[in-house]
């Protein structure tokens, strides 16, 4: 897909993606190839999924160099951050600022893969508008899965606010603009990145959550 606007959000959510997930690296005291495989993994981790998906090998990840030096400099950038707040013995005060940055470039790296996703369904399958949507719902959730499994911890997705749901709202709003022709794709593809990344936002602030399994005392070790 030769789109501009599906190249601008790529390289924003490589970018965001990136980030997060060097920040993330960083906060778990790996080193430098650790911090590099988790910013990797976030950055292109959902966008192998989806070539694998569409059968579109090897992926595009692999084919340019652009998105290895995307995510070194988003790498550097991390630990340049962190170590700086750590320097000037701040890190407490900044523990706050921190967790916003990477809740924002996570929210838009969520946003921006939300839409390349679902326009690559909707550009090679048009005729099914699920698929389009699940393509973007992985394209958004594929790297985080990845990366939280490197960083030995349950998938963010699987157990804290609203994450995924807000990757659906997106596609759906892209989707169905698509269909309907309500909007052309650049400004759809807007919409959808908006809505997405607010939805985030706001599930972050006010502490939303999609309802939990809670298990009884008494079950069996398998189930704790």
């Amino acid at each position: 897909m030769e789109s501009i606007w599906w190249h601008i959000f790529d390289i924003l959510g490589t970018a965001a993606f990136a980030y997060s997930g060097a920040l993330v690296a960083v906060s778990r005291r790996m080193d430098i190839f650790g911090v590099f495989m988790l910013s990797a993994a976030t950055a292109v981790g959902g966008g192998i999924v989806r070539d694998m998906l569409l059968g579109n090998v090897p992926p595009v990840a692999f084919r340019t160099s652009l998105y290895g030096g995307i995510i070194i400099a988003a790498m550097a950038g991390a630990m340049v951050t962190v170590w700086n707040i750590r320097a000037k013995r701040r890190f407490s005060r900044m523990m706050a600022a921190l967790f916003w940055l990477y809740t924002i470039c996570d929210a838009v790296g969520l946003g921006a893969f939300s839409v390349t996703g679902t326009l690559l369904g909707c550009h090679y399958y048009p005729q099914y508008g699920l698929f389009a949507v699940m393509l973007g719902v992985w394209t958004a959730i594929g790297g985080g899965i990845i990366r939280d499994v490197f960083a030995a911890k349950i998938p963010f997705v699987f157990r804290k606010e609203v994450y995924a749901t807000a990757s659906v709202l997106g596609c759906v709003v892209l989707t169905g603009c698509f269909y309907t022709s309500f909007l052309s794709l650049p400004p759809a593809s807007v919409l959808a990145c908006t809505v997405t990344i607010a939805v985030r936002l706001l599930a972050v602030k006010r502490h939303w959550n999609l309802p939990l399994i809670h298990r009884k005392r008494h079950r069996p070790y398998f189930f704790r």
